[in-house]
């Protein structure tokens, strides 16, 4: 009776389906590993608390305590969410410009622009504007400062984040479920966003002859901190400036 060789080379089906199972363990793991790491908080989100109120109206968004009164100074804030130039006032002058309105000695109108997207309504700033006017319009002003933090203290890791990292950073600041899933879903209004800092650029253009990024305007004139490394002052030379 003839004994049939078996090529030595050639696989048997118990080591196929090893390889299929040891492919489907590996995956698991992968998926376990992945969903951990979403699900761990993401550490050093701004958590600060406020006395003042947020309320959007047209195309500002206006902080104010109800301790202000009609010899609190109004500063226009024209901001753009990629000027790095921005960020490094916002950074610089938190402390302080939280003090002035949680105290009620300062009123903050904030003019988002979008100059720095060149017409591009895909683009960061025109994004995050459209994000923040949907912040503003909850009427919560603590996830309102917290938010504006956020994407200012380090702008160049806010300009990675896609809709997923963002949404879930909004979720666990506290921001509403219908928000968060309109930012998991990019279906924040960037028209209407687009529309805003427009017009604020246009009214800009109006009282400095130019758009750019940052300013300050306290009655009518430009007070922005003009020197190299002053930025951060721009609330107390602001105050000054409203008091004088």
């Amino acid at each position: 009776m003839s004994q049939k060789i078996k090529n030595p080379n050639e696989k048997g089906s118990g080591f196929i389906v090893g390889i299929i199972a040891l492919i489907a363990i590996v995956a698991v793991v992968i998926g376990v590993v992945l969903y951990m790491g979403r699900n761990q908080p993401i550490e050093g989100l701004p958590d600060e608390d406020v006395s003042f109120s947020v309320q959007a109206d047209g195309n500002i968004v206006r902080l104010a305590s109800d301790e202000a009164g009609d010899d609190a100074v109004v500063a226009e804030v024209y901001e753009d969410y990629s000027c790095s130039y921005c960020a490094e006032m916002a950074n610089g002058g938190h402390a302080d410009q939280l003090e002035a309105l949680n105290n009620g000695e300062l009123v903050v109108e904030y003019h988002p622009l979008n100059f720095l997207d060149r017409e591009n309504i895909e683009g960061h700033s025109t994004k995050t504007l459209a994000l923040m006017k949907r912040v503003a319009e909850t009427g919560d002003a603590r996830l309102y400062w917290n938010v504006h933090t956020l994407m200012l203290e380090d702008i160049q890791s806010a300009a990675k984040w896609d809709d997923e990292q963002l949404a879930e950073r909004l979720e666990m600041m506290g921001a509403p479920s219908d928000l968060v899933d309109d930012v998991r879903n990019g279906a924040l209004d960037r028209d209407a966003a687009n529309a805003i800092g427009t017009a604020n650029g246009e009214k800009l253009s109006g009282v400095t002859g130019s758009v750019s990024s940052p300013h300050v305007i306290v009655d009518g004139e430009e007070v922005t901190p003009k020197e190299a490394g002053t930025l951060g002052d721009w609330v107390k030379v602001a105050l000054e400036a409203g008091k004088a």
